[in-house]
């Protein structure tokens, strides 16, 4: 058994994870695939940035803090989190550990360990009370203590910019948290569009929208014309894509595109044609093309985003790196208009630019299977999983295309990985469970049955049938009766089980 405390807080997460990770040799030297992973936890180590950059690896996991444009969700957080905690269980084998003063333990601390139990098998204990523990140096790198020194003291007032800049390294690579932590410690000496900036990203990124709009608004008040264009972006893709359903609303989204179009647009030629203004041009009309889809004016979509590629390419490599956005959204509309040879060649085209975004080669397959290109399908699942292997949503798409293609023992695995990954996934559950009683396995298929969570009237029904399946298997028609009159207990009216009651009460 390892014992830790977690550290009094302080604007940096992931305290009692770093000294975990240290305990088991995981550090921010380390080399290979890994080193992308746990650049989470050390993102201001700049040997470590500089791997990672240079390695195979995609344009948003190789982009710099100036640079980047899409900022990660908590799920990339996740994956992170179950390839650090699988290496260790692979090296070590069975891990336990105690966890002292846990009633301070930091939210993305807490995801993490959360994740290192349900899918990698830790065993962790956790106690408010401070636990005896062997002498250890902290988990803080020696850039964290820098930072942690400035923010705690005086000196911080006059190292503003450090503080700024080290927030947005955090930010870069997924710690939202430590970022706006830091953020919110500059705002007691300085409140001016960097900060907002800052703190806007900050929030979006934890899909705490409403926070987000609140300081997407401060930026635009306090900054000069460009802030504003970039703030009224970010309002716009919150009310057309990222607020709560109840909450979306492309008329405003659309409006606050245009009042930052027009800025642009008054902005004399040669500020135009700067490569950072040519930028906020073209994702402003990205963001309008979104809107023209979602109303249906396809082409004007599709020729506003060809426009825009093209305008990016004759920019310096720098920004036209960043065209490979607009082409995904040019292929997502294809596929979605299913235009299934238009939408191949423009994925084909995107993976030129790209090739190491995993979440690519997943549509891909589906462009693929749509156009009855069943082994072309197989193959860009699996190349996907291979370029990552932690994408429970990656393996399901491979399960599926394989069972479509009949190799049962090669689609169960797949049904498996990606149900072991996500095990609270119903939807992951249940397709396993289908995949075993392919197998005949209806004795395993009922465990993982029992086991899952519908979230959805769908889902129940589906786990009821399921059931109901895995009894009739072994010719057991009385218990498959039970198991739908059971679920109609819970689900009344459902036309799906009392069709399949009927049929079962006839046999």
């Amino acid at each position: 058994m390892h014992s830790f405390n977690q550290p009094e807080p302080t604007p940096l997460a992931f305290g009692v994870v770093k000294q975990i990770l240290r305990e088991f040799d995981v550090t921010s030297s380390v080399e290979g695939p890994l080193a992308q992973s746990v650049r989470i936890f050390w993102p201001l180590d700049s040997g470590l940035a500089e791997r990672v950059r240079t390695g195979a690896t995609s344009l948003t996991d190789a982009s710099t803090s100036e640079e980047q444009i899409r900022f990660f969700q908590r799920h990339r957080a996740r994956r992170s989190y179950i390839k650090v905690a699988a290496t260790i269980t692979e090296r070590h084998g069975r891990v336990q550990i105690r966890i002292g003063n846990c009633h301070l333990l930091d939210e993305p601390s807490r995801e993490f360990l959360t994740v290192a139990s349900e899918v990698c098998g830790w065993q962790i204990e956790y106690t408010p009370s401070i636990v005896e523990t062997p002498d250890r140096l902290p988990g803080w790198s020696a850039e964290d203590e820098e930072i942690l020194r400035i923010t705690a003291g005086d000196e911080i007032s006059g190292r503003l910019d450090d503080v700024w800049k080290a927030a947005f390294e955090f930010i870069n690579v997924g710690d939202a948290w430590s970022g706006i932590a830091l953020g919110r410690t500059m705002t007691q000496y300085e409140q001016t569009p960097r900060v907002w900036n800052l703190l806007a990203l900050g929030y979006a990124m934890l899909n705490e929208t409403e926070n987000a709009e609140f300081y997407y608004r401060r930026w635009a008040a306090d900054g000069g014309d460009l802030d504003k264009v970039r703030a009224y972006y970010g309002i716009a893709m919150l009310y057309a894509r990222h607020h709560p359903v109840g909450l979306r609303k492309l008329d405003v989204a659309e409006a606050y595109l245009g009042d930052a179009y027009v800025l642009l647009q008054q902005m004399d030629s040669s500020t135009r044609s700067l490569d950072a203004i040519v930028f906020e041009e073209v994702f402003n009309r990205n963001g309008h093309a979104l809107i023209l889809f979602r109303r249906g004016e396809v082409d004007d979509a599709l020729a506003l985003l060809e426009w825009g590629i093209s305008r990016l390419t004759e920019t310096s490599e720098k920004v036209a790196i960043h065209r490979s956005v607009l082409m995904y959204n040019l292929a997502q509309c294809q596929r979605q208009l299913r235009n299934g040879e238009a939408a191949i060649a423009a994925y084909e085209r995107l993976l030129e630019v790209d090739p190491y975004m995993p979440e690519y080669r997943f549509e891909a397959a589906k462009c693929y299977a749509f156009a009855g290109d069943l082994p072309s399908a197989i193959q860009a699942a699996k190349t996907g999983v291979e370029l990552d292997d932690s994408l429970a949503s990656g393996w399901s798409l491979l399960g599926v295309y394989l069972e479509r293609a009949h190799e049962l023992d090669d689609a169960s695995h797949a049904f498996q990985k990606a149900y072991d990954l996500d095990p609270k996934s119903p939807k992951y559950a249940l397709d396993f469970a289908y995949a075993l009683l392919l197998s005949d396995r209806t004795q395993q298929a009922r465990s993982v049955i029992r086991r899952a969570s519908p979230a959805t009237r769908a889902q129940a029904e589906r786990q009821a049938n399921l059931l109901a399946e895995a009894w009739l298997k072994e010719n057991k028609v009385e218990q498959a009766i039970k198991e739908i009159e059971l679920a109609m207990e819970a689900l009344p009216g459902s036309e799906t089980l009392g069709r399949n009651l009927s049929i079962l009460r006839a046999k």
